[in-house]
């Protein structure tokens, strides 16, 4: 199973692992319980400073606000979209499907088809889909690219199978753009990844019409939003993971100079 797992991508994994939930309201919390007849005191605080980060990471008004600052960019205008000259589609991962003896797209990977399909079908453009097999096995536009033939009856114009980080998702999908002469699109990924992933494209000498999809709302508001939730764990997550990821890329940019 290792052997088809990307290096760099593990390293991101385990890093990741150690600096983000649930370790990190954990790991107090087990510091907690080892300390607590040497230094009472002391447990007694990282106690509860586990129990309301965990807490705090429950809750659907801390999702909302750690990402509503990552998605910076408006949904896109169609007419907008028009003027671009092809849509390209991130990646978001893929899991096997025993009932379809196949793999299936993860929960994002399908939104941001259903969103990609759904401009270009009220635009025209073509579709480039984007992702390697970072964690092994079949690549991710591979499964993004039969499931537009199979589902949509839309196959891809280019499909780009190699890349395994968001930085390589632009570098591998800008070459096969400019072969084709095309210098303007619409970026198709989620909202809170888009303040990332954009920058990355533009950098290859594209103009970019961020389309963000997956905006981070929910149904309701008030108390409900102090209510811990478990979709909220999963979003407070992937926005510290977003989080950590954009002050990666920024030590390495300051590193490169």
């Amino acid at each position: 199973m290792m052997a088809g797992v990307n290096l760099q991508v593990l390293v991101h994994q385990l890093l990741g692992a150690l600096l983000l939930p649930p370790f990190t309201y954990l790991l107090p919390i087990v510091a907690a319980l080892l300390l607590l007849r040497r230094r009472p005191r002391l447990a007694r605080v990282l106690l509860c400073s586990g129990a309301l980060l965990a807490w705090l990471l429950s809750l659907p008004v801390t999702a909302l606000a750690l990402n509503g600052w990552l998605e910076r960019y408006a949904p896109a205008d169609l007419a907008q979209v028009r003027q671009t000259q092809a849509i390209v589609v991130l990646s978001a991962g893929k899991k096997p499907a025993p009932e379809y003896a196949a793999n299936v797209l993860s929960a994002d990977s399908a939104g941001r088809l259903r969103y990609a399909v759904w401009l270009a079908k009220r635009s025209g453009l073509p579709l480039l889909v984007s992702g390697g097999a970072p964690l092994g096995g079949e690549a991710e536009a591979r499964v993004m690219a039969r499931t537009l033939r199979e589902d949509y009856a839309l196959p891809p114009r280019w499909v780009e199978d190699k890349s395994n980080t968001t930085l390589q998702n632009a570098q591998l999908s800008a070459v096969l753009l400019r072969q084709a002469g095309i210098s303007r699109i619409t970026l198709v990924t989620q909202a809170w990844h888009m303040r990332r992933a954009l920058p990355f494209f533009q950098q290859q000498g594209l103009q970019v019409l961020p389309a963000g999809t997956g905006f981070t709302r929910y149904d309701g508001d008030g108390v409900l939003n102090w209510i811990p939730q478990g979709r909220a764990l999963q979003e407070n997550h992937q926005a510290l993971r977003e989080l950590l990821g954009a002050l990666y890329y920024a030590i390495r940019s300051l590193i490169a100079g």
